[in-house]
C-alpha cells in the first residue's frame, strides 16, 4: 500500500502524508453530511411542514448568518487553539445539533438548532484551512487544496443525489440521524490527528479578542496580493450566487426536459473535480492570481454564453448544454483553489485563522445578498439576465485583476530596488 501511495501523481501526492491524508479523509463524511442536511431540511420545511417561501428563506439565512456574525471570534479562536481539538469539537457539535433536528416541534426551534449547527460549520472551515499548511509542505499546498476542492465537489454531486434516494427509503428524521452519524465518523477520524496541532505563538503577545482580530485585518491591508484575492473571491461568490439557484428555470426556458436538470448539476460538479485535479497536477508552481485571472475570463464568458442560450440568441443541444456546464465547473476550480493557496502563502500561520475567517465571512455575506437580487433580475428582465450580468461582470473582474496584479508587481520591484 505504501509503495503504491509513493507512486501517485502530483495531484494526489498529499495522500502520501498520513496526517494530511487523515484530514482529507475526514472531510468526506463531514462535507457529505452538509449536503444531506440541506436536502433533508428543505424537504422538512417545504413538504412535511408545508411552509412557504419565507420559511425557506429563513432557513437559508440561519445557515449563512453565523459565518458573518462569528467571523471575528472564530478567527481568533482558530489562531489560539489546537486545530485537532477545534476540528473534533466542531463535528461533535454538528452531530448533536443535527440529531436535535429530530426533536424540533416547529420552525423556531429548528432554526435555533440550524444556527448552532451552522456555527460549528463556521468553525470547521477556517480550522481546516489553518491545519492544511501545518500538515503539508509549502510546495504541496496547491495539490492539498486541490484535493480538498475535489472532495467538496464530489460530495456536492453525491450528497443531493443520495439525499433524494434516502428520502424514498427513510423518514426525514432518520436522515437527520444518518447525518449526525456522519459527523461523528468525521470526529473519530480527526481524533487521530496529532495533538498540539497549532502554530508557535511564543513570539506574539496575547491580547483581547477584538485586538487580535484587528491584527488580522491589518495584515490583510499590508498584503496587496492577499487583499486583492479576498475582495475578488467575495465579488466572485456574489456573481456566482446571482444565477446559481436558477439553473432549473434556465433548463425550462431553453426547452429541455426536467430530467436534464440532474445531469446539468452533475456536469458542473464533474468539471470542478477534473479542474481541481488538473490544477494539482500541472499548475502547482504557477502564480495563483494569474490562474484566477485566466479562469475568471474563461468562466465568465461561458456563463454569459449560458445567458445568450437562455435568451434564445444561440441554440444548442442537450449534450452541448451539459458540456457547457462541465467547462464552467472546470473554470470555477481555477478560481476557488488558487484563492486558498494565496491565503496560506501570504499569511503567517499564527494569523491564518483570522484571515481565513474574514474571507469566509465576506463570502457568506455575498451568498446571502446575491440570490434575492438574482431572483429579482430574473423576474423583471428574464431568466437570462442574471447569467448575462454575472458572466460579463466576472470577465470584467478578471480584467481588473490583470491591472491590479501588474501594479502590485511593479510596486514589489520598486521596493526591492530601494
Amino acid at each position: 500500500m505504501m509503495i503504491a501511495l509513493h507512486r501517485l501523481p502530483d495531484s494526489l501526492a498529499p495522500l502520501t502524508v498520513p496526517k494530511l491524508r487523515r484530514l482529507l479523509l475526514a472531510q468526506i463524511p463531514s462535507d457529505l453530511a452538509d449536503w444531506l442536511d440541506f436536502v433533508a431540511l428543505s424537504a422538512l420545511v417545504a413538504f412535511q411542514w408545508q411552509l412557504g417561501p419565507l420559511a425557506v428563506a429563513s432557513l437559508t439565512l440561519a445557515l449563512a448568518l453565523p459565518y458573518v456574525v462569528l467571523a471575528p471570534a472564530v478567527g481568533v479562536l482558530v489562531d489560539r487553539a489546537d486545530q485537532r481539538m477545534l476540528l473534533v469539537a466542531s463535528n461533535v457539535i454538528r452531530a448533536i445539533s443535527t440529531a436535535a433536528f429530530v426533536l424540533a416541534p416547529n420552525l423556531v426551534v429548528l432554526l435555533v438548532c440550524v444556527v448552532i449547527k451552522s456555527s460549528a460549520d463556521a468553525l470547521f472551515t477556517p480550522a481546516k484551512q489553518a491545519a492544511i499548511p501545518l500538515l503539508a509542505t509549502r510546495d504541496r499546498l496547491f495539490a492539498a487544496n486541490s484535493l480538498s476542492h475535489v472532495i467538496n465537489q464530489l460530495t456536492k454531486i453525491v450528497g443531493p443525489a443520495l439525499g433524494g434516494i434516502l428520502t424514498v427509503f427513510l423518514d426525514l428524521q432518520q436522515i437527520f440521524l444518518v447525518n449526525a452519524g456522519l459527523s461523528l465518523i468525521a470526529a473519530l477520524v480527526l481524533f487521530g490527528l496529532p495533538g498540539g496541532l497549532r502554530t508557535d505563538r511564543s513570539g506574539t503577545t496575547k491580547g483581547k479578542f477584538g485586538q487580535e482580530f484587528a491584527d488580522g485585518l491589518r495584515h490583510i491591508r499590508r498584503k496587496p496580493v492577499l487583499a486583492t484575492a479576498i475582495v475578488a473571491m467575495a465579488l466572485g461568490y456574489f456573481l456566482i450566487f446571482l444565477y446559481d439557484g436558477l439553473i432549473a428555470l434556465l433548463v425550462k426556458e431553453i426547452g429541455l426536459s426536467s430530467a436534464l436538470l440532474g445531469a446539468s448539476v452533475a456536469s458542473a460538479g464533474a468539471g470542478g473535480v477534473i479542474g481541481a485535479l488538473l490544477l494539482g497536477q500541472f499548475f502547482g508552481h504557477r502564480d495563483p492570481i494569474q490562474l484566477m485571472i485566466g479562469s475568471g475570463i474563461f468562466g465568465g464568458l461561458l456563463i454569459a454564453l449560458m445567458g445568450h442560450v437562455g435568451r434564445g440568441d444561440i441554440e444548442i443541444s442537450a449534450v452541448s448544454f451539459c458540456v457547457l456546464l462541465f467547462a464552467t465547473g472546470l473554470a470555477s476550480a481555477g478560481f476557488f483553489v488558487p484563492y486558498r493557496v494565496v491565503l496560506q502563502k501570504e499569511t503567517p500561520l499564527e494569523l491564518l485563522g483570522r484571515v481565513a475567517a474574514v474571507g469566509e465571512g465576506l463570502s457568506a455575506m455575498a451568498m446571502m445578498t446575491a440570490p434575492p437580487l438574482g431572483a429579482a433580475l430574473a423576474e423583471y428582465a428574464g431568466i437570462s439576465a442574471p447569467y448575462l450580468i454575472s458572466g460579463y461582470a466576472t470577465a470584467f473582474l478578471a480584467c481588473w485583476l490583470i491591472i491590479v496584479r501588474r501594479r502590485i508587481g511593479t510596486k514589489g520591484k520598486d521596493a526591492d530596488a530601494n
